[in-house]
């Protein structure tokens, strides 16, 4: 969360960590399971995403999703991207598009696959 909060210029809205509970169905819990997320918000271009530690078995990425966000400016969308870049597999190096100076796409280095989408319209040649 603190590379999403980073990169969005976001801040946790809210954090509650597993601490003493274990989920009904849980036979055998990692050791360190009270340190993991149970529920968390961070509001991400004027959108409240949820987050949370899932306790499965085998630990699998975030690969069968892709989000999109929009933000005004090319700028904007410079910064994040060179920020969710580190560790992640480039799927669509940054262009200009006709209907948007700036799109890009990565897989970060959590598995989260992310398109990041500038509003600001291209020049006009």
């Amino acid at each position: 969360m603190e590379l999403y909060q980073t990169a969005f210029n976001s801040k946790i809205l809210m954090s509650q960590l597993y601490g003493d509970y274990i989920p009904e169905g849980v036979t055998a819990p990692p050791a360190n399971l009270k340190d993991w997320i149970l529920h968390a918000e961070m509001n991400i271009c004027d959108t409240v995403f949820w987050f949370a530690d899932e306790i499965a078995e085998p630990v699998s990425k975030g690969n069968m999703i892709k989000l999109t966000t929009k933000v005004p400016s090319a700028r904007e969308v410079q910064n994040i991207f060179g920020l969710l870049s580190i560790g992640a597999h480039i799927t669509l190096l940054p262009t200009a598009a006709f209907y948007s100076s700036f799109h890009a796409g990565l897989t970060d280095k959590y598995g989260v696959s992310w398109n990041i989408v500038a509003e600001e319209a291209p020049s006009q040649p």
